[in-house]
């Protein structure tokens, strides 16, 4: 069949959104109904799914160990400490039941996945980690998120192959890092973001192969330059001693500084790197995928995807997922899985629809918690004949008796879970981190919100009243309760106060970095907020001939288009509202590569 390009109104944010034949073919070609919400909304239903850093003490309902936990307090759901989810004291299809068709099905999941244990937090192969979730083969972390084969890690998120660094996100093969951010192959930086194969260098943005840099911007395989001005190794050695960042106030005024002369230089239209046929941001050894954004390591044929990788191929609407996957739709989650449809956390399985945490499984329909099982619907095992003939009359009653929220949104078979029935809270997700709400919007909207419960510990210390200089920190740090300059005034799950740990003071002490005045929380949300957001913005070259188009750039090249204005356009994760210079690709070419 031949389709045609299709506009369609959104169910939820009741937009405008474009369905296109290369669309309906993929559809066609996993057997399933086109989407009624819009690509946008359909990310954010996604991201609800997926807890990102709030954990909870709590005790193993099998072993009654206490135990650190995703599942908050007034959670539902009953939860296992690692070692009994993963021991055999249990198995998943005797909590199976029968289908009823009375009831809508996503409401019989829903029940389902409050009696079926759930691990506490998902860490595989790894040993002395605290307040951590997701990390396989990690070793001494704390405060550390789906890390993978890392040591000696100190609030980080999604450190791959990194060793001894603090407050560093999304990289991949570093050491001695503080504050970095979307980086690879890095070794002692500092405020590094979006740059490669640096070494020995602070505050670096979008620079490549560069070593005893500081404060430099689209710098390419370059040494001894500061604020892209170059020195000799001596004259460097002695320049960059008045860029003291063991002081939190001159630390202050050189952030100010960098991000100032930041915001006059050209910034290429989107980070693309080794790719062909993409549109969207971040984008790494990526083929022929488009509306994607932070993708690594071969990638291709798919479409609205958000951070994914290792050989992810054929798929529309994943996040958080990849390693040999094929054909995933409306996923958030797993890995080294094939034929997987609106579920969650699928790893080494095939033929899965509608379920959460299954593992080595097959042809499994609305479980949850299952290892190693075929042919089940609800957890219960059947026939391959009684599951073939039941699966057809599930789906068709799916499209009889919906799911309907509080705001009237309607969930027939082909849409991903619903918000209502999430396993956590709005403000516990990565929902929340990309797409922030107030409590009363998060409400409004059909989504559920934690309170956190008033805490008990005094502030001893006032950010404000830390030491100005690392080296005048003395040993007694250790002893404080130190108050967040945030004071939980911020929506960014600020703690409010924190403590230093012994190996972050010593961590500290040893690259000459003054302490911080955020909680770790904070922090970490401050780094996530220099990442561009996983949508796109149509917008022209701001190359303006001999300069940029608001004349704070001047071009340091004739370009191919002379001195006219460049007519090229582009999709980018970059607004019209923001402050950058934003170029083209054959623009930024010309003045930087």
């Amino acid at each position: 069949m031949e389709y045609k390009q299709e506009k369609r109104i959104c169910q939820n944010c009741k937009k405008d959104f474009t369905i296109e034949p290369e669309d309906f073919n993929f559809y066609e070609k996993i057997k399933v109904p086109s989407p009624t919400w819009c690509p946008e909304c359909r990310m954010i239903r996604r991201l609800a799914y997926r807890e990102d850093r709030s954990l909870y003490k709590d005790k193993c309902e099998n072993c009654n160990k206490e135990i650190i936990s995703i599942y908050n307090e007034n959670s539902p759901f009953k939860v296992y400490c690692i070692s009994c989810w993963h021991g055999d004291s249990w198995d998943g299809i005797e909590y199976g039941r029968e289908y009823d068709f009375s009831k809508p099905f996503l409401e019989q999941f829903y029940e389902l996945q409050k009696v079926v244990p759930n691990q506490a937090t998902g860490s595989k192969n790894s040993s002395d980690l605290g307040y951590c979730n997701g990390n396989i083969r990690c070793k001494n972390c704390m405060l550390t998120f789906d890390g993978y084969e890392s040591i000696n890690c100190y609030n980080c998120q999604t450190p791959g192959f990194v060793r001894d660094s603090m407050d560093s996100d999304f990289i991949i093969n570093g050491d001695h890092i503080y504050e970095t951010l979307d980086s690879n192959g890095v070794y002692n930086t500092k405020f590094v973001y979006f740059s490669d194969e640096c070494m020995d260098s602070a505050f670096l943005l979008n620079c490549i192969g560069c070593s005893n840099c500081f404060g430099c911007v689209n710098l390419r395989n370059q040494k001894y330059c500061i604020f892209n001005k170059k020195y000799t190794k001596e004259e460097y050695e002695k320049e960059i001693k008045n860029w003291n960042l063991s002081s939190y106030g001159t630390l202050k005024k050189i952030e100010e500084k960098f991000w100032d002369f930041y915001y006059k230089i050209p910034r290429r239209f989107a980070l693309i790197t080794n790719s062909v046929n993409v549109t969207g941001d971040d984008l790494r050894n990526t083929k022929n995928c488009q509306f994607c954004f932070a993708t690594r390591m071969g990638v291709e044929n798919s479409k609205f995807i958000f951070m994914a990788g290792l050989l992810m191929k054929d798929s529309y609407d994943a996040i958080l997922c990849g390693g040999n996957t094929e054909l995933y739709y409306e996923n958030t989650g797993g890995m080294h899985s094939q034929r997987c449809f609106f579920s969650r956390a699928c790893y080494d399985s095939k033929d899965i629809e509608y379920s959460n945490k299954i593992y080595n499984c097959s042809n499994c329909f609305g479980c949850t918690n299952l290892k190693n099982k075929k042919y089940c619907i609800l957890n219960k095992q059947y026939t391959k004949e009684e599951y073939e003939e039941l699966i057809p009359k599930i789906k068709q009653h799916m499209m009889d008796m919906p799911h309907i929220d509080s705001c009237g949104k309607i969930y027939k078979y082909g849409e991903h879970f619903p918000s209502d029935l999430s396993l956590f809270s709005y403000n516990e997700t990565w929902a929340h981190k990309y797409f922030p709400l107030s409590k009363e919007e998060a409400l409004e909207k059909g989504f559920k919100w934690h309170e956190e419960k008033e805490r008990n510990y005094r502030v001893t210390l006032k950010a404000e009243d830390l030491p100005d200089d690392i080296k005048d920190v003395e040993d007694s740090i250790l002893n404080e309760v130190i108050e967040c300059e945030h004071k939980g005034e911020c929506n960014e799950q600020c703690t409010e106060a924190f403590r230093i740990l012994p190996n972050e003071l010593q961590f500290h002490r040893q690259i000459n970095i003054t302490l911080p005045h955020l909680c770790p929380n904070c922090r970490y949300i401050q780094r996530t907020k220099k990442k561009n957001p996983p949508k796109l913005w149509h917008r022209k070259c701001m190359c303006n001939g001999v300069e940029s188009k608001d004349g704070v750039y001047k071009n340091t090249i004739k370009h191919t288009h002379d001195n006219s204005p460049c007519q090229n356009e582009f999709e980018t994760a970059i607004s019209d509202e923001r402050k950058e210079i934003v170029y083209c690709e054959k623009c930024y070419q010309a003045e930087f590569v």
